[in-house]
């Protein structure tokens, strides 16, 4: 019976994952101006804690990052 999973444990709470990604955001940009030069930088950062904080939730999910950054 380990192997099955309660429906707590397999849902996804849509808050939970939002409040991580503003953070990741605000953590890799805050309130910078736009700098062509960091983009590449702030796209990885912010793909990177969003993932690595999502994977820590634990849930039986995969996850894809994409960002599009708009000034």
């Amino acid at each position: 019976m380990d192997d099955f999973q309660t429906g707590e444990e397999t849902s996804f709470v849509v808050d939970e994952v939002s409040n991580i990604i503003k953070e990741a955001i605000e953590s890799a940009i805050g309130g910078n101006a736009y700098q062509h030069s960091k983009v590449n930088q702030w796209t990885t950062s912010v793909v990177e804690q969003s993932l690595s904080q999502l994977t820590k939730l634990g849930k039986p999910f995969k996850y894809i990052g994409e960002l599009n950054l708009v000034f």
